[in-house]
């Protein structure tokens, strides 16, 4: 289906799509922005006023395991709607039905085993010096940022596997699930980056003073989940 261009004076009209698809990149764009900033404040927090200064005994600070298996939810949260656009574009409107339903299926996984990890969270910060409660609870409200911008991406996953099986995405029309799956392949993207700036933390926090009174060698056996 071919849409034209409308000309109103000098001022072009963009199609109905193309004005959505901008809208959804400046909403990403800034976002980007935002999650960016606040993953390097934490990091440079940590670094310049948690982890341990030279001679400091090291505080140790653990994850919670269940991150790893909600990392590979999520990821499996954005190919399945990869697989669903992919499917719609080909008119293959029963494979776009099943990827949804299996996206929808991860997402509420996710959910639940990210809320006993952050549950995690807070429970060690209450048992933790006052050096690594605030550690834990600076994690937890990254972890809580990200995972608010989960229940944006559930309400969007609902609709589009309603929209799915009332059979509205084909070759033609499928900008909705083309939009929800950008938008988890960037919760994705968040994700790693805060996964890898937790355990960027782990390694300062847990250095472990050498001889000389100088950071040595990590301590590597404390970059683990926490056992609890």
């Amino acid at each position: 289906m071919s849409v034209k261009k409308n000309r109103v004076g000098n001022v072009i009209v963009l199609p109905q799509d193309a004005r959505a698809a901008q809208g959804v990149w400046l909403l990403l764009g800034s976002l980007s922005i935002f999650f960016v900033s606040s993953i390097l404040l934490y990091v440079v927090y940590i670094a310049m006023r948690i982890a341990p200064d030279s001679g400091m005994k090291p505080h140790s600070f653990f994850l919670p395991k269940s991150f790893l298996p909600s990392t590979l939810l999520l990821v499996g949260v954005s190919g399945a709607l990869e697989w669903a656009l992919r499917s719609a574009q080909r008119d293959r409107v029963q494979e776009v039905k099943r990827a949804t339903l299996s996206a929808f299926i991860m997402g509420m996984l996710f959910m639940a085993i990210q809320s006993e990890g952050m549950y995690r969270l807070i429970y060690a910060a209450n048992q933790a010096s006052s050096l690594r409660n605030s550690a834990y609870a600076l994690t937890f409200v990254l972890a809580l940022l990200h995972a608010l911008h989960v229940v944006g991406g559930i309400v969007g996953l609902i609709s589009t596997l309603f929209n799915a099986n009332r059979e509205k995405y084909d070759h033609e029309r499928h900008f909705g699930l083309r939009f929800c799956t950008l938008y988890w392949h960037f919760l994705d993207i968040v994700w790693v980056l805060l996964l890898a700036s937790f355990f960027i933390s782990v390694a300062l926090i847990n250095q472990k003073p050498s001889s000389d009174g100088t950071l040595g060698e990590k301590a590597s056996d404390r970059m683990e989940m926490t056992r609890e």
